[in-house]
Parts: C-alpha cells; sequence; structure tokens
C-alpha cells in the first residue's frame, strides 16, 4: 500500500504523535508511507518520508497549505489517513477524494473548535471572539461534508460516534479505537521511591500537556490556594511546552504567593515523563477541549489515577475504566475539594491506581496499530 498520513505542525502535539507511531510502524513493515505536513522540523531522525508545506495563509488555526493538491496527484496515493477535524488540510483530501480515487480515513483527535464554541454560548467560556460566527457554518456546512465523503471514520471514544452518528454517518464507517499507549510507559523503575523522595511534597500532584488556552491550567493554579490550606505539603508539577500560557502562569502563581509549591519542567521525554506519573500521587487534567487524552492512557499505564473535565472523550473514559473522577469546567473551588477528598482517600486511590492498569493493558501501542493496519487493508483490499 502507499499511504499518506496528513497532519498539522508534525512532530508537536497528541495528534502528530499518534500520527508518528503509525508511521513508524508502517516504515518498519516496509510500507510505502509519507507524512504530509506544515512548518519546518527535524526530519533526519525518521526512516520515513516526510513533505512539508508552506502555508499560504492563516485564520487562526486553519491554514492553506501551498501544493496540497499537486502532491496528492502526483503521488498517486492507495489510502489517505487524515488527522484533525476543522482543519484545511483534512478538508481539501476529502474534496479530492473521488477525484484523485484514494480511500480516505479520518481521525478527528476532537472537536476544539465546535466544544469550545458550545462553552461560549453556555457561559462557561467568557472570553469571546470576533471570529465566533463562523463555527456554527464551518460545522454544519464544510465539517459535516467533510466527514460524509470519508471512507472510514477512527473513533478515538464513544464522544466521537455519538457526534459522527449525529450528523447522519453510518456506523458500519465508524470504529472505536482508543489512542495506544507508548512502551516506555509500562517499564517500571526500581529507583522510583528515591526519585520520589527528591521531589520534596506529599502529596504530588502532576500535569502534563502544552501550556496553553486550551489546556486551561490556570484554573488547576487557581485552585492550588484552597489546595494548601488543607494540604500545606503539596506540590504541583507542570510538564509541557508554552503554548503562549507559561508567563501568565508565572504571574498569577506570583500574585498568589505560590512560588516553590509550582514547579514548571518544561518538555520531557516519554521515559521522565514515566517516572513523574509512577511518583505522582494524582494527575489533574482540566482541558477545555480534548478528543481523548493520551495523557490519561499513560497514567493509567503507570497507576497513577487521575482528575479530568468531561472535554471531548474524557468523561467517558472516567466512567469506562473506573481509574479516574470527573470535575467540572471552570470551578476552581470544586476542582480544590474534589483534590483534596480524594487525596485523603487511600484505599479509593489505590483502587482506582489498579483498574487503571487493568484498564490499559490493551492499550499497548503495537495492539492499537494491528487495529488500524486492519482498517487499511480492509479499505484498499490488500491483505497481507
Amino acid at each position: 500500500m502507499k499511504i499518506a498520513l496528513l497532519v498539522q505542525r508534525f512532530p508537536h502535539g497528541g495528534a502528530e504523535s499518534y500520527v508518528e507511531e503509525i508511521a513508524k510502524r508502517l516504515h518498519a513493515q516496509g510500507e510505502d508511507v509519507t507524512v504530509i505536513t506544515s512548518q519546518n522540523g527535524d526530519d533526519k531522525k525518521y526512516g520515513f518520508r516526510i513533505i512539508r508545506l508552506a502555508s499560504r495563509f492563516s485564520l487562526g488555526e486553519y491554514s492553506w497549505w501551498m501544493g496540497l493538491e499537486d502532491v496528492l496527484k502526483k503521488e498517486r496515493f492507495d489510502l489517505v489517513h487524515t488527522n484533525t477535524y476543522g482543519y484545511f488540510h483534512s478538508d481539501k483530501a476529502a474534496s479530492l477524494k473521488k477525484k484523485l480515487g484514494y480511500k480516505l480515513v479520518m481521525t478527528s483527535h476532537g472537536f476544539t473548535g465546535m466544544d469550545i464554541h458550545n462553552l461560549k454560548k453556555t457561559g462557561v467560556i467568557k472570553k469571546s471572539s470576533r471570529f465566533d460566527f463562523i463555527r456554527p457554518f464551518y460545522d454544519n456546512y464544510i465539517g459535516q461534508k467533510t466527514l460524509k465523503r470519508c471512507d472510514h471514520l477512527i473513533a478515538l471514544s464513544q464522544k466521537d460516534v455519538d457526534l459522527y452518528t449525529e450528523v447522519g454517518i453510518e456506523k458500519s464507517k465508524i470504529t472505536i479505537i482508543p489512542p495506544g499507549i507508548r512502551d516506555e510507559f509500562f517499564v517500571h523503575d526500581e529507583k522510583i521511591k528515591d526519585f520520589k523522595s527528591k521531589l520534596g511534597a506529599d502529596p504530588i500532584l502532576l500535569s502534563v500537556g502544552e501550556l496553553s488556552f486550551i489546556k486551561n491550567q490556570i484554573l488547576l493554579v487557581k485552585a492550588m490556594p484552597q489546595i494548601l490550606e488543607i494540604k500545606p505539603d503539596t506540590k504541583l508539577f507542570f510538564i509541557g511546552r508554552d503554548g503562549g500560557e507559561l508567563e501568565n502562569l508565572r504571574k498569577l502563581c506570583s500574585n498568589l504567593h505560590l512560588d516553590g509549591k509550582i514547579v514548571f519542567l518544561d518538555v520531557k521525554n516519554s521515559d521522565e515523563v514515566s517516572k513523574y506519573m509512577r511518583s505522582a500521587d494524582l494527575l489533574i487534567h482540566v482541558s477545555l477541549a480534548e478528543g481523548l487524552s493520551t495523557v490519561l492512557l499513560e497514567s493509567m499505564a503507570c497507576g497513577l489515577p487521575f482528575m479530568t473535565t468531561p472535554a471531548g472523550g474524557n468523561g467517558y473514559l472516567v466512567q469506562e475504566s473506573k481509574a479516574g473522577m470527573g470535575t467540572p469546567f471552570e470551578d476552581e473551588k470544586e476542582l480544590a475539594k474534589n483534590i483534596i477528598g480524594l487525596i485523603e482517600n487511600k484505599a479509593k486511590l489505590q483502587q482506582m491506581a489498579l483498574d487503571g492498569i487493568s484498564y490499559a493493558a490493551d492499550l499497548h501501542w503495537a495492539k492499537t496499530f494491528e487495529k488500524i493496519m486492519q482498517l487499511y487493508q480492509n479499505l484498499v483490499g490488500n491483505e497481507k
């Protein structure tokens, strides 16, 4: 098979990591795989081919790539797997599918724009934009048309299935395949007790993800003074690159006199993230919008219970895995109360950790890739 994987700004972010894992495994199996993406990056460490296209112009996250149609025409792919709903490359690939004759698979990775728009409508988010009126037009016309043109849709959770069926997609064209978990998160480090003691806190709270408006870490910082009133030895560690919010978060920490209680660690590799997950008492993830957060799956593999907002498929994951607890959007008092209550319930934390380990056992990337590969083969009719 000749396969194209389309995604924005490879290799940064959850959707991009998802594409990287699929591409590496396709390449290892001898498949002809190409990642088509935007922006510049270091491609030397990858064995597979990467085509980077400049943007003609952008409207927010929606960037018009130059030359995408020419590449798809020239390469004559058997299958195109586009990643992320609400992006130019997904809409363009869908519009060209019939003309160029490839099979089209899409993984939406959530519906961020739609979810944020709905939170604004209900008053959860007060911040508005002069482009808000575009969102319903896009979702009801362009977005729905793109979804319906796909030969198959990979749903990360039941939340995706619900939306797909709501817009009229046949269930036979939808398969639930959660993101995979990298092997590093299943490896236990015997020296983890020494590492934990060096962090100098009890309890240890952890947040992993880009520091951004969407990830909403500011809510967790606002909750910290209330947590420290009851648990004065608490420390909160943030792992993730700056997506535009680091300066605001540091200023808020200073205003709330939280210096020394909140630590910003920047980006860490999977081995290092795993160490922090195995050392922490609770992972906190308070995003406003998600697909299904890979970081929650990784935390379960490490035996770390999580707390999350109901963004995307995360609320479903709480119910299905029993390894996490839900907390409302934009309510720091409730968040602090929930964190304290859970930290003080050692028996519940222990059971959640065991439930998470059990749930994550079937989510190795090797197993996830097998399911995706079978889907490709079924569509193209290229059984091996």
